[in-house]
Order: structure tokens, then C-alpha cells, then sequence
């Protein structure tokens, strides 16, 4: 198991085409990452679709990746 993502935290926003946020959640979280509601300083990535919306632009805003 790639422990690259473990420990760092994640925010989902905006329509997945390939893969529902629960299953989405699911990777992350059983590859170590954790999910969060909202964007902060303590936010390691942004995972986006399409038609995203204000959490979007605060990832930006923070420099989010």
C-alpha cells in the first residue's frame, strides 16, 4: 500500500464523473488521507469536478494543491 497520501487531508467539491464522493471518501480514507467538509490552512488538496463552487475558489485563495 502507497503511503503517499496518509496523514494528509482532503476536500471534495463540485460532480464526480467516474466515481461517487462516497467512493471517493472510501480511497482516501482507506489509503490514510483523511476528508474534510470544508477548505482550511489545514487542507493538503482540493479533488474537483465539475461545476465547482466556493470551495473552489478558497483553495486558490489558500494556495491549496
Amino acid at each position: 500500500m502507497s503511503n503517499s497520501i496518509k496523514d494528509k487531508t482532503f476536500v471534495l467539491t463540485g460532480i464526480m464523473k467516474n466515481i461517487s464522493r462516497d467512493e471517493a471518501r472510501e480511497l482516501i480514507q482507506r489509503k490514510g488521507g483523511k476528508v474534510t467538509a470544508g477548505i482550511s490552512t489545514k487542507t493538503d488538496f482540493l479533488v474537483a469536478g465539475d461545476k465547482v463552487g466556493s470551495k473552489f475558489k478558497k483553495a486558490k485563495e489558500l494556495g491549496v494543491r
